[in-house]
């Protein structure tokens, strides 16, 4: 049987997921604009860009978490920057400006760093003690920023180089500033939390930059001599102007710039596209959630808690119980009030329902634990105690469950004077039929299912209501004589009954004074 269940679960999956490759539009044309980059709808914009700071502190970081993604990539700028500045340092030498950059841009790495460390490892308590700050610092413009300089470091410790014994020098000390470079705009790709835009803006004028350098001779022929001091070939150099090397390098560059911002495109839109789908998976999964609890609300009005996981494994259910508690309760006048030529009956109707509702109100409360509603037949409503076992083995009394419904007979009663007495023009009638003794609880039906109970016991608690008389409550003999060390019952005469002939009938006087049960 688990094996069917679970073979039928696998197929509505597989259903499901080709339900959705039907909607190509979730995977072909996303929720965002193609220029900008932004999301169509401005709330899931807004979602998007403060999504780092609203992401819940105290769960477990994953390497997807937009924290852990941060510490990743503060971690890798640092690693690129360190290498840059050795090779800087090993090629043109430490001069004050490279120390300078150097030292303000490793202050900035190792700042930037703590930050997505602590953030990380002590987001909860930073939020707690320091919120306005935290949120400043979180912040998408804020982020975008350190982001922008973090990223930019390498490139500007490169630059910091350049002058015009670089340009001359006979090492080809100009053609590892070019490698160099490249390194440097190639690190931005690093950064996929980073805007696209905000990486393209300072890429393209880094790679002008250079491009500009290769064109135009911004040093004098004679700044600097070989060894033979003789004026070298500025023709020689890349940054002469005239170097016909500059036009492999500038299509290398222009082919490089035109990667980069592809990749960085990409990137942002997959970020995007992985937090959009995040997005919709907690809301697809707080929806399933609902309509998980709304299912569970629903089987359990319409089947009892004690039976519903079983009727979830095996859809069925029947089972004997003895000495259980029957009423019917009906309105004997409804129909003198029900009148369909006014809004179609509707009016009533609802006039009905909040009568229910004030029924059902009374098994929330503890004495009437032991009872529970069966079913209401127009305006006939149906209860019984003692159907669950487990609840009926904590009473002390083990006839807890039939005093209760007694008493809960009482109070419906008491609930339709209530409710005439609010109401204008309202005069409803109420009979009650008790009944207890053996019956059959069991599952009908495999998709609309009906809980139920029948036997003998039911069919005379059907007979003490339709032979009874207004807002009294009627029982039998055997019930009278039960539950009379608790109510007074008074003999009204013999009744009868289909199939069972002539029946001694009670009706119910008062509860006797001091009486309690548990």
């Amino acid at each position: 049987m688990l094996q069917k269940i679970q073979e039928q679960t696998d197929n509505q999956i597989i259903q499901c997921v080709k339900e959705d490759i039907k909607d190509k539009s979730f995977f072909y044309e996303p929720e965002i604009n193609k220029f900008t980059l932004r999301f169509n709808k401005p709330h899931m914009e807004d979602d998007f860009r403060n999504h780092y700071l609203e992401s819940q502190f105290g769960k477990e970081e994953t390497v997807a978490s937009p924290r852990t993604h941060s510490l990743i990539e503060s971690t890798l700028s640092l690693i690129v920057f360190i290498l840059v500045s050795i090779c800087c340092y090993t090629m043109f030498g430490a001069h004050l400006v490279l120390n300078i950059v150097f030292i303000i841009s490793l202050i900035i790495e190792l700042v930037v760093l703590i930050q997505s460390v602590t953030d990380v490892k002590y987001g909860l308590k930073k939020k707690e003690k320091c919120g306005s700050l935290m949120h400043i610092l979180s912040g998408w413009y804020f982020r975008n920023f350190m982001g922008a300089v973090i990223a930019s470091l390498p490139l500007i410790t490169v630059y910091s180089n350049l002058s015009c014994a670089l340009a001359t020098n006979d090492e080809w000390r100009d053609r590892f500033f070019c490698f160099a470079i490249i390194v440097s705009l190639l690190h931005f790709c690093n950064f996929t939390m980073l805007s696209a835009w905000v990486k393209s803006v300072i890429v393209v004028l880094a790679g002008i930059t250079l491009l500009i350098l290769l064109n135009v001779r911004f040093c004098p022929l004679n700044s600097v001599y070989n060894v033979n001091r003789t004026v070298p070939s500025l023709a020689d150099h890349l940054f002469s102007g005239q170097n016909t090397l500059r036009y492999e390098i500038i299509l290398d560059i222009i082919l490089l710039l035109l990667l980069i911002l592809f990749m960085s495109r990409e990137f942002d839109v997959s970020y995007r596209l992985s937090y959009f789908g995040s997005v919709q998976a907690d809301a697809d999964r707080r929806q399933m959630q609902e309509n998980k609890e709304q299912a569970e609300w629903l089987l359990h009005n319409i089947i009892p808690d004690h039976i519903s996981e079983q009727v979830k494994k095996t859809s069925t259910y029947s089972k004997n119980h003895k000495d259980i508690g029957v009423i019917f309760a009906t309105i004997v006048n409804f129909n003198e009030f029900y009148d369909e030529s006014y809004e179609g009956g509707r009016e009533y109707l609802r006039v009905l329902n909040e009568l229910y509702s004030d029924y059902e109100d009374l098994l929330d409360e503890v004495r009437f634990k032991d009872v529970e509603k069966i079913k209401t037949i127009s305006s006939t409503f149906m209860a019984a105690s003692g159907l669950n076992e487990i609840k009926r083995l904590d009473n002390q009394n083990p006839n807890a469950h039939l005093y209760a419904l007694m008493e809960f007979s009482q109070e419906l009663l008491q609930k339709i004077q209530q409710f005439n007495e609010s109401i204008f023009n309202f005069n409803f009638r109420l009979k009650i039929g008790f009944n207890f003794g053996e019956v059959t609880a069991g599952v009908i039906g495999t998709t609309k299912l009906l809980y139920d109970i029948w036997g003998d016991t039911v069919n005379i608690a059907s007979r003490m209501y339709s032979t009874g008389v207004e807002d009294r409550i009627q029982v039998p003999e055997a019930a009278a004589e039960l539950l009379g060390d608790k109510f007074e019952f008074s003999y009204r005469g013999e009744i009868t009954v289909k199939g069972k002939g002539e029946m001694k009938a009670y009706i119910l006087e008062r509860k006797l004074p001091g009486a309690t049960w548990n």
